[in-house]
């Protein structure tokens, strides 16, 4: 008896590129379209198929090239998934792979780059952008790269929304370095530079306000740079410029 051929409650949209046959003897022969969409089988259905999909996704990545041609064809879904399926987001964050400060030509995991991490870091550094060649020369990431700490290139639009959800990994708080509140590690000495900083720019920085006005909500010496002689900043929990970019488009 056929019901249906796109039965949407089987698997989530993110994994539309699965394909395949489902057979159940759970579900009666006679039951209606509308019978089915309530159907509470379906529901242990689609667990199953999405952990079943999380298994061969898995199985995937331990040979890297396969991997890759995977990952070059459905990245976004993957990536969307985290967006969206909240119960698989950490499984979903394990199959990411994003070009970094350390990485070279290859994409790298997060669990790579927290296998990196010094030991004094707290934070998983990233940065949001047009291109890999746009981040890796921000203003924005050259105290960081300069300390020596990894920064990850996110570079799909979707990624913006992403890291409103995924706010963190293995116990490591994604930070971004456009945004403010950026801390990196420092021993005493640098604190005591930083401070000596502050105050030696603290009339500057007024008289910049002054000027600027109400075009800037503050001035301060940022701790972020390394040549370039200035950089604007986004509020902790406001767009990051990437994203007031997407949404202008």
């Amino acid at each position: 008896v056929f019901i249906m051929d796109n039965c949407e409650e089987l698997i989530p949209e993110y994994l539309n590129f699965i394909k395949g046959v489902v057979d159940s003897e759970d579900l009666p022969l006679n039951i209606s379209r509308e019978m089915l969409q309530q159907n509470k089988v379906l529901k242990v259905i689609c667990k199953n198929l999405v952990k079943k999909t999380m298994e061969l996704i898995e199985e995937l990545t331990e040979d890297k090239e396969l991997y890759k041609k995977f990952y070059d064809q459905f990245a976004k879904n993957l990536i969307l998934g985290v967006h969206e399926d909240s119960n698989n987001r950490a499984k979903l964050a394990d199959f990411l792979r994003y070009h970094t400060s350390a990485s070279g030509d290859d994409a790298a995991s997060l669990s790579d780059y927290v296998s990196r991490m010094k030991s004094n870091q707290k934070h998983i550094y990233f940065i949001t952008g047009e291109s890999k060649e746009q981040v890796s020369n921000s203003a924005f990431v050259e105290r960081v790269k300069a300390r020596g700490f990894e920064v990850i290139y996110m570079t799909e639009p979707i990624d913006e929304y992403v890291i409103q959800h995924l706010k963190e990994y293995k116990g490591k708080q994604l930070t971004s370095v456009t945004k403010e509140g950026l801390e990196l590690p420092e021993d005493e000495a640098e604190k005591k530079k930083r401070e000596e900083d502050k105050a030696k720019f603290e009339n500057l920085c007024k008289l910049m306000k002054s000027i600027l006005d109400n075009k800037v909500e503050k001035v301060v010496v940022s701790n972020r740079l390394v040549e370039s002689p200035c950089c604007i900043v986004t509020s902790q929990f406001g767009w990051s410029a990437n994203m007031e970019r997407i949404m202008k488009a």
